[in-house]
C-alpha cells in the first residue's frame, strides 16, 4: 500500500479543517451559518454526491464479482450494527450519548477518505465496488441514522405521532432510490446533466469538513482530545474490527480487490456526515465531533497498519 497517499490524504482533510476553524475565529461563520450550510450539505449536496457516484458507470462483464461485493456490502453494515450494540455496553457508554456511539461505529467515511486510498491500492477499477458500500450508507444513514439521532434526543427514540414516514421519506433515501434505478437500469445522462449533478455534490465534501473545523471552533479543545472512553471506542473501531476481520477473511477464496475493499473499509474513521446530521436535528454533535476529529487523525497510523495484513 501507497502510505504516502494515505497520509496525503489526511493532511488534506486536517487542512479543511483548520480552515473552518480559523473562519470561525474571525466570525466569517456563525452559529447561525453554520446550522444553515450544515442543512445544504446533509439535504441538497451529499444527495446529488450520491447519485454522481452512479452516473454514467458500467458494471462490466463480471456480474459475479458485483454480487459477492453486494454480499460483503451487507455483511459490512449488519456486522458494524450488531458490534455497535456491544461495544456500547462494554465500554459503559453513557445513555444520552449511547445512540451516537451506535451512529459513529456504523458509519465511516466511505467517500472522501475511502475512494482515494483504495482506489490508490486497487486502480480505478474499485471505485465502483466503493459506490455499493455509499449506497447503502447513505440508505442507512437517512434512515436508521436518523433514528439514533431522534433517540439521542428523545432518550428513546419514538418519534411524533403521523411524522415517522416524513422523517424516512426524504431527500438523502430518495436520492439512493433514484441512484440504484439509474445504476440498475444502465439509465444514461446527458454531459450537461452530469456536469450539473457533479458541481452540486462535490463541494459536499470540502464544506463537510470546513463545517467540522467551525464545529471545533465553538468546543472547548481540552475536553476534546481528553476523552478517554472515546479512545478505547476508536481503538476498537479503527484496529480490533478491521485486523480481526483480515485475519478471518483469509480463509475464504475471494477476489483479492473484493476482499481488500471490504477490509480497509472497515478502517476508515467515523463519517463527517454523522457530525451535520446531528447539528441538523439539534443532537449533541460535540460528541460526534470527538470521534469524527480523533478517527481521522489516528487513522493516517491505523489504515496503514491494517494494509499490512491484506
Amino acid at each position: 500500500m501507497n502510505t504516502f497517499i494515505v497520509i496525503q490524504q489526511m493532511l488534506v482533510l486536517f487542512a479543511l479543517m483548520v480552515v473552518g476553524y480559523a473562519c470561525y475565529k474571525a466570525s466569517w461563520l456563525d452559529k447561525n451559518a453554520y446550522g444553515r450550510l450544515s442543512k445544504i450539505v446533509v439535504n441538497v449536496m451529499n444527495p446529488m454526491l450520491i447519485i454522481n457516484g452512479v452516473l454514467n458507470k458500467d458494471t462490466g462483464d463480471d456480474y459475479r464479482k458485483v454480487l459477492i461485493n453486494l454480499l460483503l456490502v451487507g455483511i459490512y453494515f449488519i456486522l458494524l450494527t450488531v458490534l455497535s450494540f456491544f461495544i456500547v455496553k462494554i465500554l459503559r457508554i453513557e445513555k444520552p450519548v449511547e445512540s451516537l456511539y451506535r451512529l459513529m461505529m456504523i458509519f465511516s467515511n466511505v467517500g472522501f477518505i475511502a475512494i482515494p486510498v483504495i482506489s490508490s491500492v486497487y486502480g480505478e477499477g474499485a471505485v465502483l465496488y466503493i459506490a455499493f458500500y455509499i449506497l447503502g450508507y447513505n440508505f442507512l444513514l437517512y434512515t436508521y441514522g436518523l433514528h439514533l439521532v431522534e433517540e439521542s434526543i428523545t432518550g428513546d427514540g419514538k418519534k411524533e405521532k403521523g411524522k415517522g414516514y416524513k422523517k424516512i421519506i426524504n431527500s438523502g433515501v430518495v436520492a439512493c432510490l433514484a441512484a440504484i434505478l439509474i445504476f440498475a437500469a444502465k439509465i444514461r445522462v446527458p454531459s450537461s446533466v452530469e456536469a450539473f449533478v457533479s458541481y452540486l455534490g462535490e463541494p459536499a465534501v470540502p464544506l463537510s469538513m470546513i463545517l467540522i473545523g467551525a464545529s471545533m471552533a465553538q468546543q472547548d479543545l481540552k475536553r476534546l482530545f481528553a476523552d478517554i472512553k472515546m479512545y478505547l471506542f476508536l481503538l476498537i473501531r479503527l484496529l480490533v474490527v478491521p485486523v480481526t476481520a483480515a485475519l478471518l477473511i483469509r480463509g475464504f477464496a475471494l477476489d483479492e480487490k473484493i476482499a481488500g475493499t471490504f477490509i480497509l473499509m472497515l478502517a476508515m474513521p467515523v463519517g463527517s456526515i454523522v457530525v451535520l446530521l446531528a447539528a441538523d436535528q439539534g443532537a449533541d454533535e460535540s460528541c460526534c465531533i470527538k470521534g469524527s476529529v480523533l478517527s481521522t487523525l489516528l487513522s493516517v497510523i491505523t489504515i496503514p497498519v491494517v494494509s499490512f495484513l491484506l
